[in-house]
């Protein structure tokens, strides 16, 4: 089989997103309100400095979606998950069962009765979590012939 690569997103920061939304509206009526309407110097400075810090805000939260991505890629061999200050690796002949929660957004790869790897998938895409089961019980069958 040929190697797979499956990335997994971290949930997105929805109350982030909405704070930056609402952040840079605000900000920017402050600041047009400010500039055309001969308001003191305070309110369309306050509303550049809320739009700009809006803007940061959002840019924040799309960095940390990125960055906190994880990436489990699978061989005839084994796998390795990569990810923000981590990196495991298993090899198919070391593992002796694989599972799924009840909810499914939680798969765990067993290394006899000790190690085990646990694959969280936070956003609970279902299409996602059955082609990663699917990708991996194809490669253990295969290895185990």
């Amino acid at each position: 089989m040929a190697e797979s690569t499956h990335v997994i997103k971290p949930r997105p920061p929805v109350r982030a997103f909405v704070i930056a939304a609402v952040g840079s509206v605000v900000g920017a009526v402050l600041l047009v309100l400010g500039l055309g309407q001969d308001l003191p110097i305070a309110v369309p400075v306050a509303g550049g400095i809320v739009l700009a810090s809006a803007v940061a805000l959002l840019l924040g939260a799309l960095l940390s979606m990125r960055r906190l991505a994880v990436t489990l890629t699978l061989d005839d061999d084994g796998y390795v998950l990569k990810g923000p200050g981590l990196e495991h690796a298993g090899q198919w002949s070391d593992v002796s069962k694989v599972t799924q929660t009840a909810e499914g957004s939680h798969v765990t790869i067993y290394h006899g009765s000790v190690r085990r790897t646990h694959l969280l998938f936070p956003g609970g895409d279902r299409q996602q979590i059955a082609d990663v089961l699917n990708d991996v019980r194809a490669r253990l069958d295969a290895y185990r012939g």
